[in-house]
């Protein structure tokens, strides 16, 4: 997903980055989206962020990853980070996750959200966020 604000043009020299975020076992293989709650699954988050800004920009990258339900049902905090901004261009944060992650079972939305905090830990205008897959979670154990 594309970071916020999308300079138009010409001004995207200034600033532009994506985001991707994608469920993988615990060996780093793409996830199925029907887990046991008493499986581990991991997170892996990169971002890149490019243009003249990136080197003067400080502060800290906050990650956070939430479990929505779908219908009735928790949201769930399931990963938080805060990264410094060291003036690189290519991040990737991995979260181990679970198991018991979320506690009930059901369909929960996945959604990651990459936020710019500046020197005073207030939010920044650079963000960006990726809405994943519907994750399934059954009681049980796992199934080969």
């Amino acid at each position: 997903m594309p970071f916020e604000p999308s300079l138009p043009g010409p001004y995207d020299v200034l600033f532009h980055g994506h985001m991707q975020a994608q469920v993988t076992d615990p060996h780093g293989t793409p996830a199925p989206t029907i887990i046991s709650l008493t499986d581990d699954w991991h997170l892996q988050v990169s971002w890149q962020v490019h243009g003249a800004f990136v080197a003067s920009i400080g502060g800290k990258w906050q990650i956070r990853a939430y479990l929505e339900s779908v219908g009735p049902g928790p949201e769930v905090l399931v990963a938080s980070r805060d990264v410094a901004m060291t003036g690189a261009t290519d991040y990737n944060e991995i979260f181990f996750i679970g198991p018991n992650v979320p506690t009930q079972a059901g369909p929960y939305q996945l959604v990651t959200v990459l936020t710019s905090l500046n020197l005073l830990g207030t939010p920044a205008p650079f963000a960006a966020y990726e809405m994943g897959p519907i994750l399934q979670f059954y009681q049980g154990p796992s199934l080969p």
